[in-house]
């Protein structure tokens, strides 16, 4: 029949069309039921390009640690302004005895015109405005000799030069006797603020540095006048105080 025909014909070529060029879904096997002799392996590197940037290795500079070598008198004073808990450990070599003093110590600057600068400068013939540093320090502590006493003052410490690494550091009050004193100071090159004092009874000397920018080391000797016998040494550690003030 004509039209029988026709449909027979119509069927071959849509199915030889369609085998021809494999059109996906219905008329296309997918990927999983090619035989494995018909795959070409992929080479994920080659088919993915690399897009990332190679990091560059760089190694960290190492940190340089910190030296007081070089510091000024001036910068000495100036890093020494703050709030300080020292331990002091003394060893009264006359009577063999320790000591150990728990203080809180607070150390400002002091302007030119104050009166207590002032008075200092009158007494030993000094012009204020030749102070290359001018500080208080007040300090409070106790002792293991008698805990319940409580030990405090300040003193008023007034720097000038002679040199650039040596001259005169004046005290309203002295440090091993409640009057005013004066004495030789010289700032080494390592750092060390080395200060010979002279008193009626007794000489005083002291080494103070810093270990690092919140620790302060200071050693002290009380010797006789004459400076041949020791009569007192002592070991200070002193820690910024970093605590707010209520």
């Amino acid at each position: 029949h004509p039209i029988l025909h026709g449909f027979v014909v119509l069927v071959v070529l849509l199915g030889t069309t369609a085998s021809a060029f494999q059109l996906p879904g219905m008329f296309s096997p997918s990927v999983s039921s090619l035989s494995a002799s018909t795959q070409r392996p992929v080479n994920q590197a080659q088919r993915i390009p690399r897009l990332g940037l190679r990091m560059q290795e760089t190694e960290a500079a190492p940190a340089e640690a910190w030296s007081p070598a070089g510091m000024t008198v001036e910068d000495f004073f100036e890093r020494s302004i703050g709030s300080w808990r020292s331990l002091r450990s003394s060893h009264n070599i006359a009577f063999a005895q320790l000591e150990e003093v728990n203080s809180d110590i607070d150390i400002t600057d002091v302007s030119l015109d104050d009166p207590e600068l002032q008075d200092i400068c009158k007494q030993y013939t000094v012009e204020p405005s030749s102070a290359c540093s001018s500080i208080r320090m007040a300090w409070e502590g106790t002792s293991d000799w008698d805990e319940e006493e409580i030990l405090n003052g300040s003193t008023v410490l007034v720097v000038t030069k002679e040199t650039e690494n040596t001259g005169k550091l004046l005290r309203s009050v002295g440090y091993t006797e409640t009057i005013p004193a004066a004495g030789d100071w010289v700032m080494q090159s390592d750092g060390t603020f080395v200060l010979n004092t002279l008193y009626d009874r007794a000489a005083a000397e002291e080494r103070i540095w810093f270990a690092t920018p919140d620790l302060r080391m200071r050693v002290s000797m009380i010797k006789t006048q004459g400076g041949k016998g020791v009569l007192t040494a002592s070991l200070s550690t002193e820690i910024r105080d970093k605590r707010e003030k209520k």
